[in-house]
């Protein structure tokens, strides 16, 4: 696939970006990588799906502009599709779009997680295409709390917080665009991890 790769903000993502850029590479994917996202306000019908692992905010000087949220929302409302990884839908805070968009995720101010350490990852649904070849594994990750989840997402593994469920990974769709959503990935140790690896390279698949 031809993917366009997001990054960039407030998160280790010298470390984890790279790592995501040589698996994906790897795997025979074709990457153009952005850490100015400009790309999203202009011609988007070359990339086969956009993945974000980055974080926008004013906070930061990297928020998308009115016109980059413009072409983000029409390429996937349009038959786009849209892989994001940890803490990517919590970008642009004050756009109401970005959550329906990628189905919920991490609230700036509001959802938490545990310290960063070792935690479990429970498969739901073994026979979703994203889950296949994976069962539950052990992660050293943050498990998010606490997001704002869109209705009518398909949660397909969640982490444990205090005895609740925490939903980690679920697919979406948003008009006529497929969408991803896996929120492990915190830093490039994380993203090293064999079944998060798998997690992405299947997540391509499905949005192929």
């Amino acid at each position: 696939m031809n993917l366009l790769l997001i990054t960039g903000g407030k998160h280790p993502y010298e470390e984890s970006t790279p790592v995501l850029q040589e698996f994906l590479e790897e795997a025979g994917h074709s990457i153009t990588l952005s850490e100015s996202a400009d790309e999203l306000s202009g011609d988007l019908s070359g990339f086969d799906a956009i993945v974000l692992n980055t974080l926008r905010q004013e906070a930061t000087d990297n928020d998308l502009n009115d016109a980059q949220r413009e072409g983000f929302e029409g390429y996937v409302a349009g038959g786009g599709s849209l892989l994001s990884i940890h803490i990517s839908a919590a970008s642009c805070p004050d756009w109401s779009e970005t959550k329906k968009i990628t189905g919920g995720g991490w609230v700036l101010g509001e959802s938490w997680h545990p310290p960063f350490g070792w935690f479990q990852v429970y498969i739901d649904q073994p026979d979703h295409p994203i889950a296949a070849g994976l069962e539950d594994f052990w992660t050293y990750d943050e498990c998010y709390c606490g997001l704002d989840l869109q209705p009518g997402i398909d949660i397909f593994m969640h982490g444990v917080v205090e005895g609740e469920d925490k939903p980690l990974g679920w697919t979406h769709q948003f008009g006529a665009g497929k969408v991803a959503n896996i929120a492990l990935g915190h830093a490039g140790s994380s993203q090293q991890h064999p079944q998060f690896q798998k997690l992405i390279l299947n997540a391509l698949k499905y949005l192929s």
